[in-house]
């Protein structure tokens, strides 16, 4: 026996809604990661900055490699950590 229609319609603007939502909360994950993989290339962009401006060579070299691991590490986790998020949502 089908639904009689106004319980169809009522399904219907339910899931819409719904959907809307879900595209809503995924857009706003996905303009997050982005902006935290900008503060993480900016924070290893200001510690690789201060190994450029040091005097000294050795501190300058460590301040420099520690700002190229500091930044991509922080992106790289910032993305499994979006990627395992949406998995978890059921994204795909």
């Amino acid at each position: 026996m089908p639904l009689p229609q106004e319980i169809r319609e009522e399904l219907e603007r339910k899931r819409a809604d719904e959907h809307e939502q879900a595209e809503r909360d995924a857009l706003w994950h996905n303009v997050r990661t982005a902006l935290m993989c900008l503060c993480w290339t900016a924070v290893g962009a200001a510690i690789m900055g201060y190994g450029l401006h040091t005097n000294d060579p050795d501190i300058g070299q460590a301040a420099f490699k520690g700002g190229m691991v500091a930044g991509y590490s922080g992106i790289l986790f910032t993305l499994i950590r979006w990627h395992l998020k949406r998995k978890d949502r059921g994204d795909s």
